[in-house]
């Protein structure tokens, strides 16, 4: 039975059964699932069965949904399965599975202060409205370069700049392209946001390996991960604070690698930054299937 689990916000660590045909989300208590969050509308979204088939509806709200990082249309069905993560203000959901006796009741939950207004719906901050933007730029510039005749370092150079501009966070960034038959590094295209012409710029082997051997796409951070994780002694050579890695595949086979990192204290990489480098990795893999 699918699971709705507060993984960001408030209450995050609460989880309630999608156990009917919808489930609503917002501020009121008439809400299935009540979020103390000044940021969502009293009632925000709708989760609804169709058949076997889940989706989740923006129900008009003040400062709109995400799915996977996108925004949805208000008002427009959308599919959701398990993994999927929808944003609503300061929350974010994951839908998944779990065990019986890991089932928290939402009555048990209580508001994170009595003394905030319940009916004060604050709009989301101007930054993050601008990271929205930036991010739909930047998936909108990426596709426009896919179908240009330039040749496949160009264009992997012209997204490195792009995605500087838009995921602030990033310092250092770079595609590694495989050899499909032989899975090994063929090609390295670098570039560092403080250092011209930096086509060197180094990486960490052992987040590589990783992401090359396990196939699935990596965010770590030495906030979190460092004191736990055998990457540490090289993070801290390379002066690594946060790494995000996401393979790159055309027609399930694999072509590359995403790779990118962050060199500032408290400045770790977001779910939602990994999100959008899943979503341009299927770009970027027809680019470099094409070329």
């Amino acid at each position: 039975m699918p699971e709705l689990h507060v993984i960001e916000g408030p209450q995050k660590g609460q989880t309630i059964e999608f156990s009917g045909d919808t489930v609503f989300v917002g501020r009121s208590s008439t809400n299935d699932l009540q979020i103390f969050d000044s940021s969502i509308s009293r009632k925000h979204i709708k989760l609804f069965r169709l058949e076997n088939l889940v989706f989740v509806e923006d129900l008009k709200s003040t400062n709109g949904t995400l799915v996977n990082g996108q925004p949805i249309e208000p008002g427009e069905g959308v599919q959701v399965g398990e993994g999927d993560t929808i944003s609503l203000g300061h929350t974010t959901i994951r839908l998944g599975t779990i065990s019986e006796n890991e089932v928290i009741a939402i009555k048990d939950v209580a508001p994170p202060s009595a003394k905030k207004d319940p009916d004060a719906e604050m709009p989301l901050t101007e930054e993050r409205r601008s990271r929205t933007r930036k991010e739909l730029e930047l998936i909108c510039k990426v596709s426009e370069l896919i179908p240009e005749p330039l040749e496949i370092k160009a264009v992997l150079e012209k997204v490195l700049g792009l995605l500087f501009h838009s995921l602030p966070r990033i310092d250092r960034a770079a595609f590694i392209l495989v050899d499909k038959e032989k899975g090994k590094i063929k090609k390295y295209f670098a570039k560092s946001r403080h250092e011209q012409g930096d086509e060197t710029a180094p990486y960490s082997q052992a987040v590589v390996d990783l992401v090359l051997k396990g196939g699935k796409a990596l965010k770590m951070s030495m906030e979190t991960d460092g004191a736990m994780t055998p990457l540490s002694e090289s993070w801290e050579t390379l002066r690594i604070r946060s790494v995000m890695c996401v393979p790159m595949r055309s027609r399930s086979r694999l072509c590359g690698l995403l790779y990118v990192e962050g060199l500032r204290e408290h400045q770790a990489f977001r779910e939602e930054d990994l999100l959008l480098l899943k979503g341009l990795s299927g770009l970027l893999a027809l680019a470099i299937e094409g070329s």
